[in-house]
């Protein structure tokens, strides 16, 4: 009996007798094996090599903040926004991919002080903050001001002029050290906002009459009102008053402390920070 496999033929009869097998290869047997596993090695070599070769070269950062437009916010499933597109291209230029997520305020910060988040942004500097993180240069400027009900008699220069007033802030946000020490005084009626959209509330309180005042970074206030106003039309009688609460402050990045390489990714992104302004000012 023989048994022929991929043109190989073995005596049977011959080996259970004399305890040896007769192995012979046909003459086109080969060349084509050699010429398949010339073909299909380097395949495999690729397809196994290629996803790792991928991944050593991809260096990946857990990125978080929270819906704060215009600066950063979710649009159809994407994290979009002006420092959201800053933070996107500073990082590619370091040769990092950023995994952005929004979430609360709160929970972003946790989750960088803790480390389980590499990086936060859109976030100003403050002495007890820089405990954790390792802060980057400005990537842009806050101003925070008043809004108020249009109508209102009120205005303002100095804090004390705003006495005995219902004042609401966002109780996520960072104000200027000056006004929460005046706060904290007791000068004022403190409403603290903490909805999922705090200064989108605050302004919709303004318009109610519920507070006489709400604390919010212009910019910010100002769009929200822009883009709701079809939905609440109140947001018509809401304006800013003059006047800036505290200096200007600059919205920063910041990088975990817990972070191996906070520090350095810290000094790489302010470098790439500054060619891309040296770029866009040519």
């Amino acid at each position: 009996m023989a048994i022929i496999g991929s043109g190989i033929a073995v005596s049977a009869r011959a080996g259970r007798a004399t305890g040896r097998y007769t192995c012979c290869l046909k003459p086109f047997a080969l060349p084509r094996i050699h010429t398949l596993m010339l073909f299909r090695l380097p395949v495999l070599l690729l397809s196994v090599l290629l996803p790792a070769l991928t991944l050593a070269d991809t260096h990946i950062l857990k990125v978080v903040t929270s819906d704060y437009p215009p600066y950063e916010y979710l649009d159809d499933g994407v994290v979009r926004g002006t420092h959201t597109d800053t933070v996107r291209q500073a990082l590619a230029a370091m040769g990092y991919l950023p995994d952005i997520r929004i979430l609360p305020w709160a929970r972003a910060e946790a989750s960088t002080r803790a480390g389980t988040s590499d990086m936060i942004y859109s976030l100003t500097y403050s002495r007890d903050r820089n405990r954790y993180y390792h802060f980057t240069d400005p990537i842009s400027q806050a101003r925070d001001v008043f809004f108020t009900l249009k109508g209102r008699d009120l205005e303002w220069q100095e804090l004390d002029d705003l006495a005995g007033l219902r004042i609401g802030l966002s109780a996520a946000y960072s104000y200027a050290p000056e006004f929460m020490k005046w706060l904290a005084a007791g000068n004022a009626r403190v409403t603290q906002i903490s909805q999922v959209s705090p200064e989108l509330t605050g302004l919709r309180m303004i318009a109610f009459g519920r507070i006489d005042l709400f604390i919010c970074e212009e910019t910010v206030c100002r769009y929200l009102i822009e883009e709701h106003l079809a939905d609440y039309p109140e947001l018509s009688d809401v304006i800013a008053l003059s006047g800036t609460v505290g200096a200007e402050r600059g919205f920063r990045a910041a990088f975990s402390r817990q972070h191996p390489r906070g520090a350095a990714l810290r000094d790489e992104f302010n470098q790439a920070l500054a060619n891309l302004r040296s770029t866009d000012s040519d």
